[in-house]
């Protein structure tokens, strides 16, 4: 239900959309963020060079709506992430507001930011994220279950949802827009913004919580930059990027970047783990292997990546 509370007196939201070539969906995606109830919302879009009208879309929309914001165009950045690094060095959320992201495809629950607002401020959260409904243009949906119990280490190897899921605290927005500005930390070599803002937030000591109800919509296309990753087609993918050792490579800069901002309390863990991390030897895959319970957060996945590390696949 919408709220009756003054429009004054909502929670403010600062919505980054990254954008590129998306025109098909970009509307749907757009009228349901604008659509969210019980919260204020303003959307601030950089568009990466789209050839199919995307841009010239939102400009037209955005001289109609106020609560949107086209930003000037920058020259491509080459991967989604870097347009939401952009984004996040360039709009400052609001002091007693937060900070959510926005993909261009999917379709937001009506209560979906309002309902996160109040998970983070009843639980004294920094981070939120959930799971999600992935949908397909056959009818196909299926809930993609993210909220799997944290463990110790699972940031430095997977992300807590997709990051159009994400609702940041002011102090988060701040560190992470702060890491990314800074020339010494790996921040920005990350390649997803999801991954890397859920690292700097465990690495800090600040808590993330996990929704296991869907906020949203999750479309499933061949142009998704990373899907719902079920089926055969992403579980090949997956295992290729693994032999490449890209993951692990992901991992290596999830740890760097959180030491940057680490805690007193995760400054030891993550010390003791990146060495681990780094090295190649057979005492050193042994050592990190004796840590995969806490290398993921899904049970199933834990078995799974102990073998990858026995095995040096990992």
């Amino acid at each position: 239900m919408p709220s009756s509370a003054p429009t004054a007196t909502l929670p403010e939201v600062v919505v980054l959309l990254a954008t590129y070539n998306g025109i098909r969906w970009l509307p749907e995606q757009l009228d349901s963020i604008l659509s969210q109830e019980g919260v204020r919302v303003r959307v601030v879009a950089l568009d990466d060079e789209s050839s199919d009208g995307t841009r010239d879309w939102l400009v037209e929309r955005s001289a109609h709506e106020p609560r949107l914001t086209v930003l000037p165009s920058m020259g491509p950045s080459g991967r989604s992430a870097a347009n939401f690094y952009r984004l996040i060095g360039l709009v400052e959320p609001p002091a007693e507001g937060y900070l959510a992201f926005s993909d261009q495809d999917d379709v937001w629950m009506p209560d979906k930011l309002a309902r996160h607002v109040e998970l983070l401020r009843s639980g004294g959260h920094d981070g939120i994220s959930s799971s999600v409904t992935a949908f397909s243009s056959n009818g196909d949906r299926t809930v993609i279950r993210k909220d799997y119990p944290q463990r110790r280490f699972d940031y430095l190897t997977e992300s807590p949802g997709p990051g159009c899921s994400f609702l940041l605290s002011p102090r988060l927005a701040a560190l992470v827009a702060a890491q990314l500005a800074d020339d010494e930390s790996p921040a920005r070599t990350a390649e997803y913004h999801d991954s890397l803002i859920y690292a700097l937030t465990r690495g800090r000591g600040w808590s993330w919580h996990i929704d296991g109800v869907p906020s949203l919509d999750y479309r499933q296309h061949d142009s998704n930059v990373m899907g719902a990753n079920t089926g055969l087609s992403p579980a090949l993918t997956r295992l290729r990027l693994i032999r490449e050792q890209w993951h692990r490579t992901q991992a290596i800069i999830h740890a760097r970047s959180a030491l940057r901002v680490a805690a007193p309390e995760t400054r030891a863990g993550l010390e003791q783990m990146l060495p681990l991390l780094e090295g190649r030897g057979i005492r050193a895959r042994w050592r990190l292997a004796s840590h995969a319970g806490q290398m993921r957060r899904r049970p199933r996945d834990r078995a799974i990546i102990r073998v990858l590390i026995v095995t040096g696949v990992w």
